[in-house]
């Protein structure tokens, strides 16, 4: 007693009058000089007292710092409260530090601090999601009281790992997303910490030894995640030692032999996931099977099997596996998006425990589970083929049902409310896609904690449900054709406070709405497309985020001085109304926007050039707009552009250069002059489709566009362009190889292209269409020869050449475009032969070369049998053959009738003049050759002639040679 007084008052007498010592004081001040807190955390870090600091706590007695918390809340960078900066070595001066928890800040790109290794006293630290990168120092390797070490959430890697074998302490280790590949031994080197109990090693590119030593240590191991590293082996059999484990994910990866019969040595698993084991680089699904022992698991309460394929894949042999003890204990069974199939199987009834069941996207069909699932809270069905009908005692099967999906299945027949008696617990009902009919009484209580209902496709109407009012918890609402023909109620925005989301598109629902509905202050998706309502933008929620108003009434006032009261909203539709007046710059005003689609109005004047930065999507064609196009538009956000149908003018502005994430440019029928800049192929490479067609361009296509490889879509037709086509479009690669890069984050809008296929206009409705390749040049005044390297572009669907001034024959190479469906080069100077090798386009249903040059006999078979219009080759006199009346001369040689045939005379005098001189060497060898045969007193003086020659010749030599 005695000492511990003196302790005390050694302790008051060093902290003078403050709890907290002045050195370790100083230490935070220091620590935070060099930190970033634009929301005023710290704001409390002044004074004496820095033991009564936000995040700072002293122990009781010795007054020394042993906890530093300054996490930031949910890990959200974006809310303000996060701290950045630099962690200052001052905390070096806190020897007595014990926990450090700055995670969820922003110290972005910064390096874990290499003193942290020197807060020997440290039992944990949390620095989870801060933005670290580089490599994890092995100096925390001094931490040997270390009990808990959460690194995850950062752009670290770990190059050698010796240094985890000093944290005897260790507990729990979480690395999750640190990269390992160069370390492939850290979990050998952690088999040798005889304490740890939960490791988390998500996502960092692990190597899973298939032997751990002679001796494994994971005695107290109770949690281990190896999810996400796409493991390539077979499953280790240390695994199925760990007899404490009570967790284990093995989720996304590689392993053969998932489940083996070992499984059953885990009689302490709790918790098992394998879900989506296979090569996802390849999208290929391993299959899996169940052994015995897995019934054995007596404590396993989740089991998710999700993304494997189950051999057989019909489950009803599975019931002696659920017949086990395992029955008594699963709560939780998730095996959705397996390629399930066969009817559901009846050993389901045994499973009296389950809470959650999951077989949602799969192929079962049959009717509808009829089991007593008493413990059951939520059941997913959706997505897959079930028919009939739904047991009207719903509620006697699943009492205590909290969420039901039966969506997207072939279900049918009536609602009635005895379907929904007992079911006083349900909050999630979705039955959308489907052919269920709802009759109910207007005065019939449904169940009334429901916060979603989904019900599009069904059908509900003609009279809209006056029984909603009674859901005074609901937030979600989808009745999306569901044939109601009906005024919007008065009531219907003022009797549930809690709307987030409401879907009423795609009836005939009439009306206007009230300002009442102003009142829905949690209102953040709105969708009324497809109605006859009436509607002002300012009665809308302020937290409203999507407003789809599509193929509506809007008022013809609303954009007449109108100023537009939705702070938050980041996605507009308004398209097809009937609104007039310009485009207000309150619209500028919505920080937020990122999707404003005012298509198909009667919008007329210029568009203010006032916007953000943070619009991804602008959609203002088919209005009566002019003018230049405004530089504001043009960001790095920037994703889709459609300017279409309008007065725009000017040449294309320089700003363009800035949206280098542009997807989709369509300014067709517009007043567009000047020529293609090179830089649209330089700086737009993320681009999909472009659309400059019926404008006034001139010059020539810059041979920079074939720099866009993942263009899917050209169309430069009725312009004024000249020049030739260029090689470089050789390199167009998404017109060759499938680069799908799927569609953007603004998944609710409607990217609609326009496009002119055999002479008629069309749209191609959804995202980009990166299914559809077309390539339209046509209406220009294009010279030279057609480029053999568009016969590289395989996959071309449709290609439209025609009226320019192309010239030169068609390449043989033309039949590499083997899903080439429409083909018109028509009206331009081409000559030659039609090649045969066209017949094998087997995907060609339109055709047009009409009006060329062409000549010589109409290749017959493949596809062109099957195109009996004669049209197809007018204007093309030497031509012969089907589908036009002129048949082929068999034994005339192919030849363009409009030249001489000069190249003929010539052949002739050469064939004379080689006659000639074949039968000159016949007469005069025979003539002197037959001579000497026939007379013998000849012979002999025509040898005696020779010798003598011979002879004479010789001596002549002889004596020249001599001298």
């Amino acid at each position: 007693m005695l000492c511990f007084l003196c302790l005390e008052i050694v302790c008051l007498c060093n902290s003078d009058g403050s709890i907290c010592r002045e050195l370790e004081r100083k230490a935070l001040v220091d620590f935070k000089q060099g930190l970033k807190d634009p929301g005023g955390r710290l704001s409390s870090w002044i004074g004496l007292d820095c033991c009564s600091w936000t995040g700072v706590r002293c122990d009781n007695h010795t007054g020394h710092i042993v906890s530093i918390d300054l996490h930031n809340f949910d890990f959200d960078v974006f809310n303000g409260q996060w701290l950045g900066g630099e962690i200052q070595p001052s905390l070096l001066g806190l020897n007595h530090l014990r926990y450090l928890d700055l995670s969820g800040n922003n110290f972005e790109h910064n390096r874990i601090p290499v003193f942290l290794g020197s807060l020997v006293s440290l039992q944990y630290l949390n620095l989870s999601y801060v933005g670290f990168s580089g490599h994890v120092p092995h100096q925390l390797g001094n931490l040997s009281r270390l009990r808990y070490l959460d690194l995850s959430g950062n752009s670290l890697h770990l190059i050698g790992s010796q240094w985890l074998t000093n944290l005897s302490s260790l507990q729990f280790l979480n690395m999750d997303g640190v990269n390992h590949s160069k370390a492939t031994d850290v979990l050998k080197l952690l088999n040798t910490l005889p304490l740890i109990s939960e490791i988390h090693l998500h996502g960092c590119e692990l190597h899973i030894p298939l032997s751990l030593g002679a001796h494994i240590n994971f005695t107290n191991l109770r949690f281990l995640d190896l999810a996400h590293n796409f493991i390539n082996s077979t499953v280790p059999l240390w695994l199925f030692q760990l007899n404490s484990l009570e967790y284990l994910d093995l989720s996304y990866n590689n392993f053969q032999d998932l489940i083996p019969h070992a499984v059953g040595k885990l009689t302490s698993l709790r918790v098992l996931n394998i879900k989506c084991n296979g090569d996802l680089q390849y999208n290929k699904v391993l299959s899996i099977r169940l052994p015995p022992t897995l019934g054995e698991l007596c404590n396993l309460s989740i089991l998710t099997l999700s993304g494997n394929n189950y051999i057989p894949s019909d489950l009803n042999g599975l019931g002696e596996i659920f017949s086990g003890c395992i029955k008594n204990s699963l709560e939780e069974l998730y095996w959705y998006a397996a390629n399930l199939t066969g009817q559901l199987p009846i050993w389901l009834a045994n499973l009296k425990s389950l809470k959650t069941l999951d077989l949602s996207v799969n192929s079962f069909y049959g009717s509808f589970i009829q089991v007593q699932l008493p413990s059951m809270q939520e059941l997913s069905l959706g997505g897959n083929q079930l028919n009939g009908t739904i047991p009207k005692y719903l509620g006697q099967l699943f009492p205590k049902l909290v969420k039901l999906d039966l969506s997207y299945n072939n279900l049918a027949g009536i609602l009635i409310e005895a379907h929904f008696d007992n079911l006083t617990k349900l909050e999630f009902l979705y039955i959308n896609s489907n052919a269920f009919e709802l009759i109910l009484r207007p005065e019939w209580v449904p169940p009334l904690e429901l916060k979603y209902l989904i019900m599009s496709y069904c059908k509900v109407g003609p009279n809209f449900p006056s029984w909603l009012q009674k859901l005074k918890n609901i937030s979600h609402l989808s009745m999306s054709n569901t044939s109601i023909i009906d005024a919007l109620p008065v009531w219907f925005w003022n009797f549930s406070s809690n709307f987030k989301f409401v879907d009423l598109s795609h009836n005939e629902i009439s009306g206007k709405l009230l300002a009442g509905s102003s009142k829905l202050t949690n209102l953040e998706i709105l969708v009324l497309c497809h109605n006859y309502l009436e509607v002002q933008l300012t009665q809308f929620s302020s937290n409203l985020v999507v407003l789809d108003q599509a193929h509506g009434l809007f008022s013809r006032s609303t954009f007449s001085n109108t100023s537009i009261i939705v702070p938050h909203l980041s996605e507009l539709y308004i398209a097809s109304n009937k609104i007039i007046g310009s485009i207000p710059s309150s619209l500028c005003e919505l920080n937020h926007l990122q999707v404003l689609d005012l298509s198909k109005n009667m919008i007329e004047g210029v568009v203010p050039d006032c916007w953000n930065h943070s619009l991804a999507i602008m959609d203002l064609s088919y209005n009566n707009l002019h003018g230049r196009i405004p530089a504001s538009i043009f960001s790095t956000f920037l994703l889709v552009l459609h300017l279409s149908n309008n007065e725009f003018f000017g040449q294309l502005p320089l700003s363009f250069k800035n949206c280098t994430s542009l997807r989709s440019l369509d300014l067709e029928h517009n007043k567009i002059s000047g020529s293609i800049p090179s830089w649209l192929g330089e700086n737009l490479q993320a681009l999909e489709t472009l659309e400059l067609r019926y404008n006034m361009l001139t010059g020539t296509i810059p041979p920079q566009l074939g720099n866009l490889t993942y263009l899917h879509v050209i169309d430069v037709s009725n312009n004024h362009l000249s020049g030739a086509i260029p090689h470089s479009f050789d390199n167009l690669t998404a017109m060759k190889t499938n680069l799908d890069r799927g569609w953007s984050r603004i998944d609710s809008y409607v990217n609609n292209i326009e496009m002119n296929m055999k002479g008629r206009e069309f749209q191609l409705e959804g995202g980009i269409p990166s299914l559809f390749i077309c390539m339209d040049l046509s209406n220009n005044m294009l010279s030279g020869e057609m480029p053999e390297e568009l016969g590289h572009l395989s996959l071309l669907q449709s290609l439209n050449l025609s009226r320019n001034h192309l010239s030169g024959q068609l390449s043989e190479k033309i039949a590499e475009l083997r899903w080439l469906e429409v083909l018109d080069l028509s009206m331009n100077n081409l000559s030659g032969v039609i090649p045969p090798t066209m017949t094998n386009l087997a995907s060609l249903n339109h055709l047009n070369l009409s009006y060329n040059n062409f000549y010589g006999e109409i290749p017959y078979g493949g596809q062109l049998q099957v195109l009996p219009d004669p049209s197809i080759y007018y204007g093309n006199q030497g031509l012969c053959g089907f589908p036009l009346d002129k048949k082929c001369e068999i034994t005339a040689p192919a030849q363009p009738p409009s030249l001489p045939n000069i190249e003929d005379d010539d052949n002739l005098e050469t064939i004379w003049f080689y006659l000639s001189m074949s039968l000159g060497f016949i007469f005069g060898f025979w003539a002197i050759s037959g001579a000497l045969i026939l007379k013998k007193s000849w012979r002999y003086a025509y040898f005696r002639f020779v010798d003598h020659i011979y002879d004479k010749i010789y001596v002549i030599v002889a004596v020249n040679l001599k001298k």
